[in-house]
């Protein structure tokens, strides 16, 4: 706008870009810059348009995409609020994630929860930080595993300790031999190195509020890579959204993070 970059849109995985310049034989009104290493496959522009006469179904389903993105660009342009909050989450790698921890500061009380409750829930080590990472406007990105499509962490570990699930978490098993190499290879600072501790009963705090007592079970413990698993395998998900007394915690996936910025115009 004017000499002003603005960011319209995002085009994640399986999407499709430059159809409204085909459809309306206009000049392309916008450009497209890869957020993260992709492959894409180029059509011809005469065939795409014999496509469109040689199926009704296809050539409906673009024309609706191409009025969607229309008002949405329309929408966008007038309110570049929104397109900072989207060039933020953009420039901040989100679009690699596939699940990622935000929290709404205009809801945040400061009370740690989240964390007390992570650690709770991970022998007393916390696997976020809600003060580190990133903020733009009211939208702020705590130090917290994104588990990443296809992770950093994964690239150089010498036992193979690392592992994603079915449902898309990535964790770290025992066999971790604590080499740090995860940690150095994620850009996001969401892996530490901690010794890891032992749950041992405290029977007073048991007796009076059922509850553990978590110590350090001395200085020569090896270290292992920690970060965060999702809490994966535990009843009713993440222990940091469960414990947020005002809803500001969220676990969500960037897709429907960047429609919900778009959409907050």
């Amino acid at each position: 706008i004017g000499t002003r970059e603005i960011t319209l849109s995002y085009a994640r995985a399986g999407h499709y870009v430059g159809e409204m310049a085909l459809l309306s034989d206009r000049p392309r009104s916008a450009t497209v810059r890869a957020a993260v290493d992709c492959e894409a496959i180029r059509i011809d522009g005469e065939r795409f348009k014999a496509l469109m006469v040689e199926s009704d179904s296809a050539r409906s389903a673009v024309e609706r995409t191409f009025r969607e993105r229309v008002a949405a660009n329309e929408k966008m342009s007038q309110h570049e609020s929104a397109s900072d909050v989207l060039e933020f989450l953009l420039s901040q790698g989100v679009s690699e994630a596939t699940d990622i921890l935000v929290i709404d500061e205009s809801l945040c009380t400061g009370c740690d929860n989240c964390e007390a409750a992570c650690a709770a829930t991970h022998d007393g080590i916390a696997r976020l930080d809600r003060e580190a990472g990133p903020s733009f406007a009211n939208v702020h990105l705590p130090t917290s595993c994104r588990h990443c499509e296809h992770p950093y962490c994964m690239v150089d570990c010498p036992p193979d300790a690392i592992k994603r699930s079915a449902n898309g978490e990535v964790y770290i098993e025992d066999s971790c031999i604590g080499c740090g190499n995860c940690e150095k290879n994620c850009p996001y600072n969401v892996i530490q190195m901690a010794a890891l501790r032992l749950r041992r009963p405290n029977f007073l705090a048991w007796l009076l509020f059922g509850q553990d007592r978590f110590e350090a079970v001395g200085a020569n413990v090896p270290e292992q890579a920690v970060k965060c698993d999702m809490c994966i395998g535990i009843d009713g998900g993440p222990a940091c959204v469960r414990s947020c007394p005002t809803g500001a915690a969220a676990r969500i996936s960037p897709d429907r993070l960047i429609n919900l910025s778009s959409a907050s115009t």
